[in-house]
């Protein structure tokens, strides 16, 4: 059975990058390789690598500015091996030059077999290895963050003194995270209620707005929202103001007639009738999910209260402190695990500073 850490990141290691210079090389040598260290801080340091698919995407990026910083702050050398063809030619370099440890991602089960038959160390960053060839194991929270966010769109409608109400997870696939997140508005909200609202496979932003608006507008009790991928919050955000100039117009229309309620229905298995003052308007606290450019300017606008960070950064610096364990002959445990934070506009400052690091050092812009 493996042991699992629960880790907590030292702010100084893992922020560091907010206050520091960038490290001092371009973008293709950092591509390349990273040793931008004083001779006296590398002399007998070994040699770190990250084998990576760089793939274009944040989380990649994200990943690989954690991994140089945290060597850069360890004092070790290190070298990104980018997969071209496959990952087994990105270990077999790393072995020619000497490596004595990788991160390997989950994913490449193979290649982590490889590096660990070649003698180096391999932790694994962000997906566990399954097959137990990796020294160590850096995951992502799964369950925990579910709680927390469930809670925090809760008490923010506590704060809107709403006494009833639905909560919405939307998205590509809500099952993966709605299970646990109608568990804990049960357990610590349960004057409150969870619904799910998938987006139609293959369609088109367009669509998904119109689909998503008119699902608001006919279950006007939802109040509080979450859009469980990066992709998600602006749909979300856009379709709720569609949602509410539509009701604007029907109300418009007919100002005399009251806004109706619905039938109850007698079946013992129907949700609650909501309250008709809930009916009243469209109100939805709404958090989003993932770094983008789009959803921090839909931050910034209070668009969207509160944004769950994908810990790519953290669990790359965290892989790289593992190795370091590792290499001095330190005890560690064979899984580690990182927070998913939730930052709201009072703690979003440190990922946004280093979200905009990673831009500039890869030239995003």
């Amino acid at each position: 059975m493996k042991r699992i850490l629960p880790l907590v990141i030292a702010i100084s290691l893992l922020f560091a990058a907010c206050g520091e210079k960038p490290v001092d090389v371009s973008v293709e040598e950092q591509h390349e390789a990273t040793a931008a260290m004083p001779e006296e801080d590398t002399a007998g340091a070994r040699l770190i690598g990250f084998v990576v698919d760089d793939d274009g995407s944040m989380g990649a990026y994200m990943m690989m500015h954690g991994f140089l910083r945290a060597a850069e702050n360890l004092g070790y050398p290190a070298k990104l091996y980018r997969i071209t063809s496959d990952a087994s030619a990105a270990v077999a370099e790393a072995k020619e030059d000497g490596c004595a440890g990788l991160l390997i991602s989950g994913t490449y089960a193979a290649a982590i077999a490889e590096a660990n038959q070649a003698g180096m160390y391999v932790v694994s960053p962000y997906y566990a290895c399954e097959t137990g060839s990796a020294n160590v194991s850096v995951v992502a929270d799964t369950s925990e963050y579910i709680e927390e966010l469930a809670r925090g769109i809760a008490e923010r409608m506590t704060e809107r003194s709403l006494k009833s109400g639905r909560i919405l997870v939307y998205g590509y696939d809500p099952s993966v995270c709605f299970s646990e997140f109608d568990k804990a508005i049960k357990e610590y909200y349960p004057q409150f209620q969870t619904v799910s609202f998938s987006r139609t496979p293959g369609s088109g932003d367009e669509a998904a707005i119109e689909e998503l608006a008119a699902y608001m507008l006919n279950n006007r009790d939802i109040k509080g929202m979450y859009a469980c991928d990066t992709d998600s919050a602006p749909i979300a955000v856009e379709a709720r103001s569609r949602a509410i100039s539509r009701f604007k117009e029907m109300q418009d229309e007919d100002d005399d007639k009251p806004t109706p309620s619905p039938t109850p229905d007698s079946s013992p298995s129907a949700d609650p009738t909501p309250n008709p003052n809930l009916l009243k308007q469209i109100s939805i606290t709404a958090f989003g999910c993932g770094l983008s450019d789009e959803n921090l300017a839909l931050f910034n606008d209070n668009d969207i209260y509160a944004l769950c960070i994908e810990p790519y950064y953290e669990a790359a610096a965290t892989a790289a402190m593992m190795l370091d364990r590792l290499m001095l002959g330190e005890e560690t445990a064979d899984t580690v695990t990182v927070n998913r934070p939730i930052a709201y506009a009072d703690t979003i400052d440190k990922y946004l500073a280093i979200y905009n690091e990673v831009k500039e050092l890869f030239d995003l812009d």
